[in-house]
């Protein structure tokens, strides 16, 4: 190999090095620019969460703050009034105040100071009791006790006559802030100690159920504070004791007394005298009880079935006429309205005595099984007969209890 063809490959070689270096640059290139476009985009992005953390952050803080706003609302609303309201209120009864003679000036500061301090230490801590959900009776009378007396002193010493308007603005100045104040607390805590509306009814009967006990029966509820006290606290339910304290002073269940007692045994003998003068048992009105639930009568009937006293059996004789069937002449003028129920006429007078129809056989059969019911019929009364035939006059319901027995005693 010629010289020439050594150095033509040996520039060959050299070239082909440096593009292999050009390559191997351009490739670092390259990856150094995609590792910094990288870390751009991610510091990009780093600054952007940054942001929207920073963003949210603001948002957060004003909605919070809005909540509060609205939450606190009531209250800064509060504070407005009670400085709009203490201010002239304490001028005015210094004023009142220093006007006294010789009442020394600091003297009177301290009761301005007092009166209205007075009012507001009570109001805070009837809020804290009402947040601790405990009675606030005791704090209400002191602030408006203190407010009150404040009221008075602007009232009595308002500037010109003690009747113009300002003296009624001052007095209201001087009530305005704990009124306002108290306003606020019942919108927040719900009236009585956070308490609903059938909450509070519950503890009112409760309450009430409690003071009628105390009061109608002082020596019951004597006998249960005796109990209650004896015992150690929370070993023995109230009601418990209170059944155990009746007991032990009526002598009888809870409810039930001497009195009570003797009212039902009267009872039970007024009953018992009933049945005995009705000559019935107890079973026998039972019975009678029942046939005239089974044989009931529409009010006005007379008749065995609904007829007017005096007449006959439908398919029967009348008045001892032929046996066959009758059709009634009466006209709808001589019905029971038109003739009355006790035998008048229209004109008032007397209606002519009608026959004795005769027995009907099947009201026969009926009596005749109302004694087998009762087991004798010595039982049978008119208001049992009755009952089984379905009405009727009294006259034929004698006929008809007369002819029962009579068969009864002939059949020994």
């Amino acid at each position: 190999m010629s010289y020439l063809d050594e150095r033509r490959r040996d520039r060959a070689a050299d070239r082909a090095e440096d593009r292999a270096d050009r390559q191997a640059q351009r490739a670092e290139d390259r990856a150094d620019r995609a590792a910094a476009e990288e870390r751009a985009r991610r510091a990009k992005k780093d600054k952007q969460r940054e942001a929207d953390r920073r963003r949210a952050e603001r948002r957060a803080r004003r909605a919070e703050l809005l909540s509060k706003f609205s939450d606190e609302g009531d209250t800064a609303a509060a504070l407005v009034v009670m400085v709009c309201s203490i201010t002239p209120a304490v001028y005015f009864q210094l004023r009142a105040l220093m006007s006294v003679p010789g009442l020394p000036g600091a003297i009177a500061v301290a009761l301005a100071v007092m009166l209205e301090a007075g009012a507001w230490v009570a109001t805070v801590a009837g809020e804290r009791a009402k947040r601790e959900r405990r009675p606030v009776g005791r704090f209400r009378a002191a602030m408006w006790g203190c407010a009150s007396v404040a009221a008075a002193v602007n009232y009595s010493h308002a500037p010109g006559s003690a009747h113009n308007w300002l003296a009624y603005v001052l007095a209201v100045a001087s009530l305005g802030g704990v009124f306002f104040w108290e306003l606020r607390g019942l919108g927040r805590h719900g009236g009585k100690a956070g308490r609903t509306r059938a909450e509070r009814r519950e503890a009112a009967a409760r309450r009430r159920h409690r003071i009628a006990r105390r009061i109608r029966f002082r020596d019951v509820h004597k006998r249960y504070r005796q109990i209650m006290t004896a015992h150690p606290y929370g070993t023995v339910n109230r009601e418990q004791a209170w059944a155990e304290a009746w007991f032990d002073i009526k002598g009888a269940p809870l409810s039930v007394t001497a009195q009570v007692i003797g009212g039902r045994v009267t009872a039970v003998q007024a009953v018992e005298k009933v049945i005995t003068d009705a000559e019935m048992t107890p079973e026998a009105a039972t019975v009678e009880l029942l046939l005239a639930d089974l044989f009931s009568t529409a009010p006005g009937d007379d008749g065995p079935t609904g007829t007017v006293p005096g007449d006959g059996p439908e398919s029967g004789p009348r008045g001892g006429g032929g046996g066959g069937t009758r059709t009634s002449s009466r006209k709808p003028s001589e019905g029971p309205t038109a003739l009355g129920r006790k035998g008048k006429q229209a004109s008032g007078r007397t209606a002519p005595k009608t026959p004795q129809k005769p027995l009907a056989e099947a009201d026969l059969e009926k009596v005749r099984a109302l004694a087998d019911a009762l087991g004798s019929a010595a039982k049978l009364s008119l208001g049992n007969v009755r009952s089984a035939v379905g009405g009727g006059s009294n006259e034929y319901l004698v006929r008809l209890r007369d002819a029962v027995r009579e068969e009864r005693r002939s059949q020994g």
